[in-house]
């Protein structure tokens, strides 16, 4: 008897979990409401320039190691360039640095890059340094706030605004007060502290080419990818297992297995009226809370900016990237320039008008790029994210299941589950193989029933 699977999201979490089950020699099917894969990462063609853009501006560290993994067996490494050394180009308002890795063992490498990191001052830059010898094996609590612990490590408030918090936008989509120390010591030991670790990824091509990797992989191996399809509801047999799922299309499909590889809210919103959701993902939607993402597209007459990316420290830009170099281009510009300012955690921009947001970025580049100010923006698109990722604060943990929903034949997936990472693409990688991983030991022991019967 067959026991198909069907996972429900087409985002890195849903795709990575339909790969390794197509790896096993099941064939999943996978249902994307949207016309479009790739969920919070998706695409989309500019009608104007003609240009695919991604949502947002997605980059990995070299400390993904599943993200990396998942790119390399759907034969889509060629589309991420990784640092060969950790180098951050560090705008600031009057100058410039570059934080960057040295040959040195262990956090010594990022020592020479603190010292020498010219928004902070000399005395602050000491203290930044000796707290990252200690910050490695400081303990950190997950009821404690990043800021709370960094502050008893004798962090001063100058050295949170200016070095720890921007870290902590950048990986975790929120500042230092908001988050567990928990999170942000797994950032800066994982990523930051360790040779390598922190080696930044850029994507050269836009994501849907990613996941138009994994469709093919998927299908060569006898699965199923649809969009523009999605799940109504989950179908439940008389014990209140998963049987099935009907579509969006009003199809009925029958599975052994089902993988909820979506946020919580819309995990919650497949079970019927007559079956609530599990606590386990109901706690999820009441106790996360989410921060949103808003990114800039600029278009501009002549080339204003001569790195490929940079981060923005004392200002209300945070980080800015050529286009055309995310999409491999090199050389000088010689006529109009594309950037994009990614601004995470950005509470205060996304109730503002799109008009809002572009006249406070022009002015703050101004500041930034003094180039800038004699160009001109001859076009501007804002895209708003309101909840990009959730917010890993002081408790988080409690609320993040594992794959397990406690619902027979229904398992979980995505970011904001119990991975042990924040919400990353690493994260919901990682989700999605150890969903289907459970999968794969339930379809076994349905097989092994199935055996048994037949012989009896």
């Amino acid at each position: 008897m067959s026991h198909p699977v069907v996972v429900i999201g087409g985002g890195f979490s849903g795709l990575a979990a339909a790969c390794r089950l197509a790896d096993s020699g099941h064939r999943p099917i996978v249902l994307e409401r949207a016309p479009r894969m790739g969920g919070r990462a998706a695409s989309f063609v500019d009608r104007v320039s003609g240009e695919t853009i991604d949502d947002g501006v997605h980059v990995l560290m070299r400390c993904c190691e599943a993200s990396l993994g998942f790119l390399q067996r759907i034969r889509a490494s060629d589309q991420i360039s990784l640092q060969e050394h950790l180098a951050i180009p560090i705008r600031f308002p009057g100058g410039e640095t570059l934080l960057r890795s040295a040959p040195l063992p262990g956090v010594f490498h990022l020592l020479p890059g603190l010292l020498s990191y010219l928004p902070l001052d000399r005395v602050q830059r000491l203290q930044a340094a000796r707290a990252a010898l200690r910050l490695r094996l400081a303990r950190a609590t997950a009821d404690e706030s990043a800021a709370t612990w960094l502050a008893r490590h004798g962090q001063p408030i100058a050295v949170l605004e200016r070095l720890w918090n921007p870290i902590s936008v950048a990986t975790l989509n929120a500042p230092v007060d908001a988050v567990d120390a928990v999170s942000l010591q797994m950032v800066l030991s994982r990523g930051f502290f360790r040779p390598g670790g922190a080696d930044m990824g850029f994507f050269r091509e836009a994501l849907s080419t990613v996941f138009d990797r994994a469709k093919t992989y998927v299908e060569a191996r006898g699965g199923v990818v649809e969009t523009g399809n999605g799940v109504r509801r989950l179908l439940l047999d008389e014990s209140g297992a998963v049987s099935g799922v009907l579509t969006s299309t009003d199809k009925t499909v029958r599975a052994g297995v089902v993988i909820g590889a979506v946020p919580p809210q819309e995990a919650a919103r497949l079970f019927p009226a007559a079956r609530p959701a599990p606590e386990s993902v109901a706690e999820a939607v009441e106790r996360l809370s989410w921060s949103p993402i808003v990114n800039v597209h600029l278009w501009f007459d002549r080339p204003v900016f001569r790195d490929g990316f940079a981060m923005a420290i004392a200002s209300p830009v945070q980080a800015a990237f050529d286009f055309a170099w995310l999409r491999g281009a090199s050389g000088e510009r010689t006529s109009g320039q594309h950037l994009v300012l990614s601004q995470s955690a950005a509470l205060s921009w996304i109730g503002l008008s799109a008009r809002g947001i572009v006249d406070e970025v022009l002015g703050a580049l101004g500041d930034l790029l003094p180039i800038a100010r004699g160009a001109h923006c001859v076009r501007s698109l804002v895209v708003k994210r309101p909840q990009a990722t959730f917010v890993p604060s002081p408790g988080h943990r409690r609320a993040r299941p594992g794959a397990v929903s406690g619902v027979g034949g229904f398992l979980l997936a995505g970011d904001w589950t119990s991975t042990g990472w924040p919400s990353t693409i690493e994260s919901a990688v990682r989700s999605g193989i150890a969903a289907a991983a459970h999968a794969e030991r339930l379809l076994e022991s349905a097989e092994t029933r199935d055996e048994g019967g037949d012989e009896r």
